[in-house]
């Protein structure tokens, strides 16, 4: 979904239960649908932002997931940092990378943002 067209997404999810402009200029539109958010700009798709066990990381991590699977799943890659006192979970990779919101020990949300 990374890069398509606003079109192309509700082509593919159908409309979306709202559509959000945000002032600012990294990524200011959101289309946000049933578990999960989908937020772009002119270009196309740069973010997602998943809250349901629907909608997955390709390697598998989901929204309800614990903790040790899914740091088990990413190994090395998996870097955990505690941000405004709550731990989070981040994956690095080329320009882009996935976050993790944690509560009780699983994965609560799970968001994909790129570099603009």
């Amino acid at each position: 979904m990374l890069g398509q067209s606003e079109a192309s997404v509700v082509r593919a999810l159908g409309q979306p239960k709202s559509r959000t402009d945000r002032d600012s200029d990294y990524l200011p539109v959101r289309l946000t649908y049933p578990g999960i958010t989908v937020l772009l700009d002119e270009q196309g798709v740069g973010g997602l932002i998943s809250t349901d066990k629907r909608f997955c990381t390709p390697a598998g991590v989901c929204p309800g997931i614990p903790l040790a699977t899914a740091k088990q799943i990413y190994g090395p890659a998996w870097v955990t940092e505690i941000v405004e006192g709550s731990p989070v979970g981040y994956v690095y990779g080329d320009g882009c990378w996935l976050e993790f919101s944690l509560e009780s020990g699983n994965v609560q949300t799970i968001e994909l943002a790129c570099s603009p």
